[in-house]
């Protein structure tokens, strides 16, 4: 995992940043920091490849940081983005190989494939709404080279392909094909895809058919063997909805529900306990309702939340969401514990 440290003392601007840059690739890790201070804290303690600062930081601050780097972090390299930046400004940055100036630059699809140029990742895309068996028959037709990087709910997990093969995967403290059977057992998966050649040693050989079969026998039986611990079905789906905290509004993606709870996937820092109210509307019903619930699970995607007591009129709205907008999801109460 490749690490992008942001630096700003604007609160409001680095929650953008760091929100869309990770919005856009699991590839790379984004650490904030608010002061000179937490970065080179965060220097020391992360093994640094990219450093973006300049946005709000006065000059003084920006320069001290940029020696830092050179004096004691020469391989990071440093993206100083600034506003209209006087030409004394733009001498001494041209004047720093390490650093690159990007003036009048709040274009995250242009940041991003600087970032990933940078990172060398010759970036394919994100990958969702399909399975990540059918994605990986389709490469496997195309005899494609590329590292997949699989996240499913807080799960993150990388299968390497030679020549649209399978031959290496980690996830966790597995790897292998013990990897490669675990990742091919997840729903709902998002997938980021390099296509930059890098030398993977083969792990194992085994025809993808046959790693499909063996992962589809392994999720049977895990199913058959728990018994089902949900008072509620569960469905998947994929739709924009908003939380309350406090007077704060927040904006989010709902990934599956039931009258239980909900799953949503958000970059808020919110603590297991914490109480919110979720806002879901029904486009049948042209009706909305506020439900209460609380976080019972934080994982670095999303949070669960359980649901206060139902009223009539809310269960009305969930079930006609659950109608129009969603599929149902196969029992697994290991997957998402909120109901």
């Amino acid at each position: 995992m490749k690490n992008i440290l942001i630096v700003d003392n604007d609160p409001v601007t680095l929650h953008t940043i760091v929100g869309l840059l990770k919005s856009q690739s699991t590839f790379f890790q984004v650490l904030p920091a608010t002061s000179i201070q937490t970065a080179i804290d965060t220097l020391a303690a992360y093994e640094t490849h990219i450093l973006i600062t300049g946005m709000h930081l006065p000059e003084m601050d920006t320069f001290e940081l940029l020696s830092v780097l050179g004096a004691d972090y020469p391989e990071t390299r440093a993206i100083v983005m600034t506003n209209n930046a006087s030409s004394m400004l733009r001498t001494k940055l041209r004047q720093i190989p390490s650093v690159i100036h990007f003036d009048q630059a709040l274009d995250i699809s242009m940041l991003t494939k600087r970032i990933f140029t940078e990172l060398q990742i010759d970036y394919g895309g994100q990958v969702r709404g399909i399975t990540l068996s059918s994605f990986l028959q389709m490469i496997e037709l195309e005899r494609r080279a590329c590292t997949l990087q699989i996240t499913a709910k807080g799960k993150l997990g990388t299968i390497h392909l030679i020549g649209g093969k399978p031959v290496a995967a980690k996830m966790g403290l597995l790897e292998g094909k013990a990897a490669a059977l675990h990742i091919l057992t997840w729903e709902n998966v998002l997938i980021d895809i390099d296509y930059a050649p890098c030398e993977i040693t083969k792990e194992f050989d085994v025809p993808l058919m046959n790693l499909l079969l063996e992962s589809g026998r392994i999720l049977d039986e895990k199913q058959s063997q728990r018994p089902n611990q949900r008072k509620f079905d569960r469905y998947d789906c994929l739709v924009g909805v908003d939380y309350d905290i406090s007077d704060w509004t927040y904006q989010c993606n709902m990934r599956d529900i039931s009258e239980g709870g909900v799953y949503i996937e958000t970059e808020q820092p919110l603590k297991v306990g914490q109480r919110l109210i979720v806002s879901l509307s029904s486009p049948i019903l042209e009706k909305t309702c506020g439900i209460k619930g609380t976080v019972v699970r934080r994982d670095p995607k999303g949070i669960g939340v359980r649901f206060e007591a139902l009223t009539l009129y809310q269960k009305q709205v969930i079930r006609s969401l659950t109608e129009s907008r969603c599929t149902p999801i196969a029992h697994n109460p290991g997957s998402n514990l909120y109901s």
